[in-house]
């Protein structure tokens, strides 16, 4: 499966995840749930399908609703087995966090909420990391000046980041105990 920022496939894993569906009703419920972080064409949708079920991560079976024949998936035990992984690794990049780790978010409030902290303490782990290798790294450029604002921009953002993390492990580690 290709690693772009939030693959159609995780969205379709995730969903399939809480039921079996066509891919109509597919299209429906991702953009009644994640309009406000996401959008996806439905040809990309029915390409995902299609790619997931060469990978056996899903399984379609024809059936007839109301006269209309259509192709009902659920997921498979590899498809299970993807989506758990999926779930619980850091989003690649800092500028993931806005779509993946809240579709993550998402999935995870719905399948398993008691999952949700470790998955923000691994994110925080990760940005952590990504902060100390920014710190190392030698900004050498011909403009010191460009250098230096270029460092205190992403420190910026992985501090915000951080931040707000930090707000959401709070509010998700209370969920969790009440």
């Amino acid at each position: 499966m290709a690693e772009a920022p939030f693959p159609v496939e995780y969205a379709v894993l995730g969903f399939l995840a809480q039921g079996s569906r066509h891919g109509y009703e597919l299209k429906k419920e991702i953009e009644a749930k994640f309009r406000p972080i996401w959008h996806i064409a439905t040809s990309r949708l029915y390409l995902a399908l299609a790619r997931l079920e060469n990978q056996g991560l899903i399984h379609g079976k024809p059936q007839s609703t109301g006269g209309r024949a259509r192709r009902v998936y659920r997921l498979t035990e590899a498809g299970w087995d993807r989506l758990w992984e999926w779930l619980r690794r850091p989003v690649p990049t800092l500028r993931d966090l806005r779509v993946e780790f809240l579709a993550k978010l998402y999935f995870l409030q719905e399948l398993a909420p008691a999952e949700i902290p470790g998955l923000i303490a691994n994110e925080m782990r990760s940005l952590e990391e990504l902060k100390a290798r920014f710190l190392d790294e030698d900004f050498l450029l011909a403009d010191f000046t460009i250098a230096e604002c270029v460092r205190e921009f992403r420190l910026g953002q992985i501090e915000a980041a951080l931040a707000w993390l930090e707000r959401l492990k709070e509010r998700f580690s209370q969920e969790v105990k009440g």
